[in-house]
């Protein structure tokens, strides 16, 4: 759940499988593409690596990761939208490549209503902002005044995903200014905080949360309403007086219509 950092509900797949009727059986026949949208490393590349091995013992048929990085992960699930709809190849969808990217585009790449069709809910995941460790600021308060004086940078896993929606909210919350610098999926932005190329960024659990333990980046909040069990510590955003701020992503499978 959102609260506990990730679930993976790989049992409700096998559930809609398995009430599938028997012509479904046939299928399938060979190995099945999971395009992650995203770069590897990140978040949603992490859930799909988790769920593959399961879904391949239960499939019978090898599940292949394929990452698809590009445009907040619009690029791969682009790829799925007008794939044969043969059950063959999908795609591991967020909030967004599959709501959110619907109205940030003038022309988005696909309709997420019309060009898919959703299987199941697979995890709802917390987002948390994490500063590269020698920032002078180790909270939401601190993180304003420093970007009072400052030019700030902050990184996300593209332009419309998840995470760089979250810090654009945060932002307008809180007064900041910052330059975004969008990447083609988590795993590199956060190669560069730890680098101290950027100062921050709104990151979607797992990603970062061995980093933050190992002190190579820190976490300054929580953007849930409640606290995480896998960083009890870390205060939430409200908990930092921002009344009622909660943020979250969550990840699903999606086939090609039809």
């Amino acid at each position: 759940m959102k609260n506990a950092g990730s679930s993976l509900v790989a049992l409700c797949l096998g559930l809609a499988l398995t009430a599938a009727p028997a012509k479904a059986q046939e299928w399938p026949a060979r190995p099945v593409v999971m395009v992650v949208p995203f770069a590897p490393g990140g978040a949603v590349d992490t859930v799909a690596r988790i769920l593959a091995p399961r879904m391949s013992e239960f499939l019978g048929q090898q599940v292949v990761v394929e990452n698809v990085g590009g445009a907040g992960g619009t690029t791969g699930s682009r790829r799925v939208a007008t794939a044969a709809p043969d059950g063959y190849q999908f795609v591991i969808g967020s909030v967004g490549t599959h709501a959110q990217s619907q109205s940030l585009y003038k022309h988005p790449f696909y309709d997420a209503a019309a060009d898919f069709a959703p299987v199941v809910l697979i995890a709802e995941m917390p987002i948390v902002v994490v500063a590269r460790k020698d920032l002078p600021a180790s909270n939401l308060p601190e993180l304003v005044a420093y970007t009072k004086t400052h030019q700030a940078q902050f990184a996300s896993a593209g332009s419309g995903s998840a995470d760089h929606l979250a810090c654009v909210l945060l932002n307008a919350t809180l007064g900041i200014t910052a330059t975004h610098v969008p990447y083609r999926g988590g795993h590199p932005a956060l190669l560069d905080l730890m680098g101290g190329r950027t100062d921050y960024s709104c990151f979607i659990m797992p990603t970062g949360v061995a980093q933050v333990q190992a002190g190579e980046v820190k976490a300054l909040a929580m953007m849930t309403k409640t606290r995480s069990p896998v960083v009890p510590e870390l205060k939430t955003a409200e908990e930092q007086g921002l009344s009622g701020f909660d943020v979250y992503t969550w990840n699903a499978l999606f086939l090609p219509k039809g």
